[in-house]
């Protein structure tokens, strides 16, 4: 699964360093204009004028010889090559952060993950399921860090792409339930989403539907829009299975629309076309009526081939 890449704005510090000495100074004005302008860029899907904020931002972190704020916008330039693909550039990205941070004496688990996230892209499944179980594992992060929760959850996610849901399962067992109560929506979600596509592979299928509603609510909340379409359009799937015809359709509408104002035209056709399907055959006017005014929108978008600014879900 595909996700869009949380973008840091601060590092905890969680290790104490023994580098060489620093002098506080106060933020620089260049790096927090650059930076400020980069999150609202991101925020707004442009990820290549992001990119290029975060870059102006970095540049000037380097300058003034600030590890801190070279690790974490590097990290962020690193996740906005990511979702342009550009990975090779985002691995030397996520090196110089991890060494940056070292230099810091800081831990620095969130650059960990996402490269577990990049090595997965690329298919070098044995290297990312290393790297994140080390990471899963490591004395460094504190066990009520909430970041434990999401190398889990990319665990459960690497043994559903291996069609293993009991597997899946079973990392998801190990979650401390204290944390992840504790934990934003976001993680929340991503848990909840692990568990639906595991079930689902169990062919527990209602189950399955009612964690990924779940996940999709909690995506809603924390305004991860991409990531709440790709989990509609698993619960509809799973609702499919089950034989509920009509919630399959609502939520096949639902994604379609979402992926469509995404610009992942290829996933929204897709889901157009299941709720189209379902929506005959069950006779239902009232979306029908909905699916004939989203219809030209998405054909207009699927001629224009406008490329997706956001990582595709799956």
């Amino acid at each position: 699964m595909k996700r869009c890449i949380l973008i840091i704005t601060s590092i905890p510090l969680l290790l104490a360093g023994c580098g060489s000495p620093r002098i506080a100074c106060r933020p620089d004005a260049e790096i927090e204009r650059n930076s400020s302008a980069a999150k609202t860029a991101y925020a707004a899907g442009s990820i290549e004028s992001a990119s290029a904020f975060y870059q102006k931002a970095l540049n000037r972190a380097r300058l003034a010889d600030q590890p801190l704020d070279i690790s974490k916008l590097a990290y962020n330039l690193a996740a906005c090559r990511a979702q342009m693909r550009q990975y090779p550039g985002a691995l030397e990205l996520l090196d110089e952060a991890e060494f940056e941070s070292a230099k810091a004496g800081t831990c620095f688990p969130e650059a960990i993950l996402l490269r577990c996230e990049i090595l997965r892209h690329l298919g070098q499944t044995n290297e990312a399921l290393a790297t994140a179980r080390s990471g899963a594992d490591s004395p460094k992060i504190p066990k009520n860090n909430p970041v434990r929760i999401q190398f889990q959850v990319f665990l459960a996610d690497m043994a559903c792409d291996r069609n293993d849901g009991k597997l899946a399962l079973q990392e998801l067992v190990s979650l401390d339930r204290n944390t992840l109560k504790s934990s934003g929506s976001f993680a929340q979600a991503g848990v909840a989403h692990a568990r639906g596509r595991a079930l689902f592979l169990e062919k527990r299928f209602d189950e399955a539907a009612v964690c990924l509603d779940d996940s999709a609510r909690l995506y809603q909340k924390s305004q991860r829009y991409p990531d709440m379409a790709g989990a509609l359009q698993n619960a509809a799937r799973a609702c499919s299975a089950a034989n509920k015809r009509m919630e399959a359709a609502d939520r096949f509408y639902r994604a379609a629309r979402s992926f469509y104002l995404c610009g992942d035209n290829a996933r929204a056709q897709e889901s157009f076309s299941r709720a189209n399907d379902l929506a005959k055959e069950l006779d239902d006017k009232i979306l029908l009526n909905a699916l004939a005014r989203l219809k030209p929108e998405i054909s207009r978008a699927a001629e224009d081939k406008i490329p997706s600014k956001n990582a595709k879900l799956e």
